[in-house]
């Protein structure tokens, strides 16, 4: 169990509609009247649809700390200091490298190799995700809803001030240190931003997603809580339903930049390992998760950078649950072990080329998969960007897609 607080994912790839009535009326707010929008670019998109009591602040939060230009007035004055002009820099340096190393060759494969998977308006799951709204939506924009699970506490997206600077330039920098994995490996180390995350700084997932959802060119509507009870409900009610306390969710509602198709990110802070863990619910044990995932009828996964927690019998439920209910699985070899897909029922199609893990993992070697690598029947094609624990040994990355016969 230790290895839960090692290396959780971040970065690369995830399609479904839920199936409880209060998501289906949540999931219908995906137009917004033409006579409600403010075509000025100082204003964000509403619509009577939308959840009420959203925090509508969080797009110029997340502008702010990701080094971008603001619609409002509200921080302004801060851009004049010295120390925000540095951060400026830097972001905008960090995130054209990255942009153009890895984002635009995510975009190319997306469209050619990805498009085609989505079903209906789509579901994203990405279990052990962390804060990795970066690559997700790059490798699957325009879903109606992502779902990301990881061990990383959500965070708040802190209210800053122009007339207290004070505690800025360290949460600012605390910005820098949390996301530097994720821009240089793709991928967060838990153990490390656990660490760095405290109440004055960054203090866990949802300031990091709102930073690379705007730096992907995304608008920010706002943030809401619900809570799933073990009964099978869905709302605003933090209170328990019964004697299984109730799980919370974050919800960030936004839209691609120019567009009015309203998009939804569900963040749950959830322990996916059978057993109880660091004080969090076994997913063996968790009802009101499990009631909501399964009621994920149709959706595809996402799985990267993973410490290959689903190769170990601990984490047999959240495997076990893929296996059974995901449209497709697009994943490197840190997932789901390749040896437990049964291909009477599944497809292949594999990227890149499969090597051998780093020594830190060197026993999750897979000959089952090195051989589905050079067998002339699968088919294989170039994996155009690199990402994953392998990111700095050059062309040594694989990843594949696994797709449900029946789903064809």
């Amino acid at each position: 169990m230790r290895l839960l607080l090692s290396i959780c994912c971040i970065f690369s790839l995830l399609g479904c509609d839920v199936q409880n009535k209060e998501e289906k009326n949540d999931l219908q707010a995906h137009t917004i009247a033409k006579d409600s929008i403010n075509k000025k670019k100082d204003t964000i998109p509403v619509s009577s649809e939308l959840p009420r009591g959203l925090d509508t602040t969080i797009d110029e939060t997340s502008r702010f700390i990701a080094g971008l230009p603001m619609a409002g007035n509200r921080l302004r004055g801060v851009a004049s200091y010295g120390f925000y002009q540095v951060h400026t820099k830097r972001m905008q340096e960090l995130f054209r490298r990255v942009k153009s190393k890895r984002l635009q060759p995510m975009t190319q494969f997306s469209q050619t190799e990805l498009t085609a998977d989505k079903v209906g308006e789509g579901t994203l799951f990405y279990p052990f995700s962390g804060p990795d709204a970066l690559h997700a939506v790059t490798l699957f924009p325009n879903y109606k809803q992502y779902v990301f699970i990881a061990f990383e506490p959500p965070g708040t997206f802190k209210k800053f001030s122009s007339r207290d600077t004070s505690g800025i330039p360290d949460y600012l920098q605390s910005v820098q240190i949390n996301i530097n994995e994720v821009t240089n490996y793709s991928y967060f180390i838990t153990d490390k931003m656990r660490k760095f995350i405290t109440a004055e700084k960054v203090d866990g997932a949802l300031p990091l997603i709102g930073l690379f959802l705007v730096h992907t060119e995304h608008t920010l509507i706002g943030h809401g809580r619900r809570y799933l009870h073990a009964n099978g409900t869905i709302d605003t009610n933090p209170r328990d339903t019964s004697k299984i306390p109730a799980q919370e969710v974050h919800d960030i509602y936004f839209t691609k930049n120019g567009t009015t198709y309203i998009q939804r990110l569900t963040y749950i802070y959830a322990n996916l390992g059978n057993a109880a863990y660091s004080g969090k619910i076994g997913f063996s044990n968790n009802i009101p998760l499990r009631t909501f995932l399964n009621g994920m009828s149709r959706f595809n996964t996402y799985v990267k950078s993973a410490s290959y927690l689903m190769h170990n019998a601990g984490f047999s439920e959240i495997r076990n649950f893929l296996l059974s209910k995901a449209n497709t699985v697009f994943q490197d070899d840190t997932g789901i072990p390749f040896e437990n897909y049964d291909q009477r029922t599944w497809d292949f199609v594999f990227y890149g080329r499969y090597a051998r893990p780093i020594n830190l993992f060197a026993k999750r070697y897979s000959p089952a998969l090195d051989s589905a690598y050079a067998n002339p029947s699968f088919t294989k094609r170039p994996l155009p960007f690199m990402s994953g624990y392998l990111l700095r040994r050059g062309d040594a990355q694989n990843i594949y897609k696994a797709i449900r016969k029946s789903a064809r």
